[in-house]
């Protein structure tokens, strides 16, 4: 160990550059993370932050939240279905929302307050009581933006009174507000004229399936309506699946390339230095020990990296704009830390194999 870190400290400016390399990769995996989870995010708080476990949609949907649309008697075979335990209607709805504070983009969601698909991430005040029209909980975005409890948000003529606050619930990347499902008809019908006269129609049914019961098996008691989990409802979305594979392929193969750059920098340190590997070995030293030294070098390098990759990205989401939609979380740096120390142990490994073959000879002038 102490052979590994005295050179360390005499080749500096050779492991400088090997860490430098690592932190810009850090950097880079940690700013694509970030970006895919605000994406992901902002696309899917909406059904990920409630109590519905499941969502039901009509035959042509694909699971598509807005494109779908249910009568009361599809609602009513969900609710029957065995292994069912709560099931409500859900209506959405993108439009335009105004405020005191100015107008916004906004998915107004309509449902049972005492239901399911109701929001459990309340941070300041109250849901919408069940019966009660004319409310509303917003997104904790509009909250940031300067709407407060006690305004009036409203969609064309018709308009509801801030009571509660809730966080990551926003839908494709805009904020919510959530009311009951009448209230939220009366503004669909504001901006929506089509609609007018249909007064039962819901766009999902939220399901809170009993324990054990998987949404597979409430498809299969539904006929050709389409049940899928709350995880497949997010991942439904419009693009979401797609974004996420994606920039989760750019991270994996830049995490790939941190695993290669380990790997030829220490390829070249042990070629540099196999007559003092030679003759350390021709002292005594164990490969095991050469092995092991490296590794530790890998680590040091790898963890070094990761801290100032992580202070980089951490102090590019302080200064990017809000309208980019970045989440820096500690899941994420702890998973991608993890995965770098990784990459870096498996470059360092492929050097082991070239240090085992080195011949104590090579120090009293044999060869390799």
């Amino acid at each position: 160990m102490m052979l590994a870190l005295n050179e360390i400290r005499r080749g500096r400016g050779r492991f400088a550059s090997i860490i430098a390399a690592l932190s810009l990769i850090v950097f880079l995996v940690l700013t694509l993370a970030a970006l895919a989870d605000g994406l992901f995010f902002g696309a899917t708080g909406a059904v990920r932050s409630t109590n519905a476990t499941a969502y039901a949609f009509s035959p042509d949907a694909k699971g598509s939240l807005i494109r779908s649309s249910m009568t009361p008697e599809q609602v009513r075979e969900v609710s029957e279905a065995p292994g069912v335990a709560t099931a409500s209607g859900v209506g959405v709805l993108l439009t335009a929302g105004t405020a005191p504070s100015g107008e916004y983009d906004v998915a107004v969601f309509g449902v049972q307050p005492d239901g399911a698909g109701v929001p459990t991430t309340v941070t300041e005040g109250r849901l919408p009581e069940p019966g009660e029209n004319g409310t509303a909980a917003i997104d904790q975005e509009l909250a940031n933006e300067g709407v407060a409890i006690g305004d009036s948000i409203s969609v064309g003529t018709q308009s509801a009174e801030v009571v509660g606050v809730v966080k990551d619930s926003s839908y494709q990347l805009q904020p919510t507000v959530w009311t009951s499902l009448d209230t939220w008809r009366a503004m669909r019908n504001e901006v929506r004229p089509e609609f007018t006269g249909v007064t039962d129609d819901v766009n999902s049914v939220a399901i809170i399936t009993e324990p054990g019961v998987t949404a597979e098996q409430i498809q299969s008691e539904v006929g050709d309506l389409t049940v899928l989990s709350a995880e497949a409802t997010g991942l439904a979305i419009p693009g979401v699946e797609q974004q996420k594979s994606t920039l989760n392929s750019i991270i994996y193969t830049a995490l790939a390339v941190a695993a290669l750059v380990v790997a030829l920098f220490f390829a070249l340190v042990v070629l540099e230095k196999r007559e003092l590997f030679a003759a350390l070995k021709a002292l005594g030293t164990s490969t095991r020990k050469l092995g092991a030294g490296v590794v530790l070098q890998a680590v040091i390098a790898s963890a070094i990296g990761v801290v100032i990759g992580a202070l980089a990205s951490r102090g590019l989401g302080a200064i990017v704009p809000d309208q980019v939609p970045t989440l820096f979380r500690t899941e994420t740096l702890i998973t991608i830390a993890i995965f770098t120390l990784v990459a870096g142990v498996v470059g360092a490994a492929f050097s082991l194999r070239r240090i085992a073959r080195i011949d104590p000879a090579t120090a009293i002038g044999g060869t390799l």
